[in-house]
C-alpha cells in the first residue's frame, strides 16, 4: 500500500539522485563548452557518477545502522562528518588539472548554477512537516529557503548566458550557502542531546535518520561544493560573446 511515508521516501530519494544526475550532466556541458572535447566531459561527468554513486552507498550504508542518529546522552558530529567528508573530497576532485580547467572557464558558469534548479523540491520538507516528523522552525526555513533558490537559479541562468548577471550569481551562491547553513544550525541545536538549545516538538531527529539524513549527506555536499565553485569561476574574466554562446548549447 503506497503511504504517506512511502512518498516521502520516493521524494527525497528522487530529489537526491536528481542533483546527482543533473550535477553529472551539467559537468558534461561544461566540458564541452570549455572546448574540452567530449572525450574528457564523458570522463568528467562519469568520474563525478562513480564517485557519488559510492559515496551514496556508503551514507546509506552508515544512515542504516544509526551512525548518524542524534543521541540524547551523547555529542554526535557524524552527520557534520557526513555533510564534510563528500565536500572535502569534490574540491579535492577539482584540483584535477583537466577539471580545473573547465570549472574556471567562463562557459562553465550557467553549468555550475543550473544543478540547483533541483532545489524547489524541497518541498520534501514540507511533507515531513504535514507527517510531524520535523519542527515546523526547521521545515519551512529549509523548504523555502530551498524553493526561493531553485526559482531564482532557474530565472539567473538566462542572464548568465546573455553573458552577465555576476552580481546575481554571487547573491545566488551567498544565499544559497546561508541557506544551508541555517537549515545545519537549526538542525543540531534542535536535536537531541547535550547540545540541544532549541526545545521544540518534535525535535530535528528524523534529519539524522532516513530517508531525509540523505539530504544532508548526499545531496546538500554536492550543491555546497558547486556554489564554491561556482564563486571560484566568477573570478575569471567576463565572458566574450563567443564564448556566452558556447554556452548556451
Amino acid at each position: 500500500m503506497f503511504t504517506a511515508l512511502s512518498l516521502l521516501w520516493f521524494l527525497v530519494v528522487l530529489s537526491v539522485a536528481a542533483v546527482a544526475v543533473v550535477t553529472a550532466l551539467s559537468l558534461y556541458a561544461a566540458a564541452v563548452a570549455a572546448g574540452s572535447g567530449r572525450e574528457v566531459a564523458r570522463r568528467i561527468a562519469a568520474g563525478f557518477g562513480l564517485v557519488w554513486l559510492v559515496w551514496a552507498a556508503v551514507t546509506t550504508a552508515l544512515a542504516a545502522t544509526h551512525v548518524y542518529r542524534f543521541a540524547e546522552d551523547a555529542v554526535k558530529p557524524w552527520l557534520a562528518a557526513g555533510f564534510a567528508v563528500p565536500v572535502m573530497i569534490l574540491l579535492a576532485l577539482s584540483r584535477i588539472p583537466a577539471v580545473t580547467r573547465v570549472l574556471s572557464h567562463p562557459a562553465a558558469r550557467v553549468h555550475l548554477i543550473r544543478p540547483h534548479e533541483v532545489r524547489i523540491m524541497g518541498v520534501v520538507f514540507l511533507l515531513a512537516l504535514a507527517l510531524r516528523d520535523l519542527p515546523p522552525l526547521f521545515a519551512w526555513p529549509a523548504a523555502l529557503g530551498d524553493i526561493a533558490i531553485g526559482w531564482s537559479a532557474t530565472r539567473l541562468i538566462r542572464g548568465v548566458r546573455a553573458g552577465g548577471a555576476e552580481r546575481k550569481t554571487l547573491w545566488l551562491n551567498l544565499f544559497g550557502m546561508l541557506d544551508f547553513v541555517v537549515a545545519f544550525a537549526i538542525g543540531i541545536l534542535a536535536a537531541p542531546g547535550r547540545a540541544q538549545v532549541l526545545h521544540l516538538a518534535p525535535s530535528t531527529e528524523q534529519v539524522s535518520v532516513l530517508p531525509l539524513v540523505l539530504v544532508p549527506t548526499a545531496a546538500v555536499p554536492v550543491l555546497f561544493t558547486l556554489h564554491v565553485l561556482s564563486l571560484a569561476n566568477s573570478r575569471a574574466v567576463a565572458p566574450i560573446p563567443a564564448v556566452a554562446a558556447a554556452a548556451r548549447s
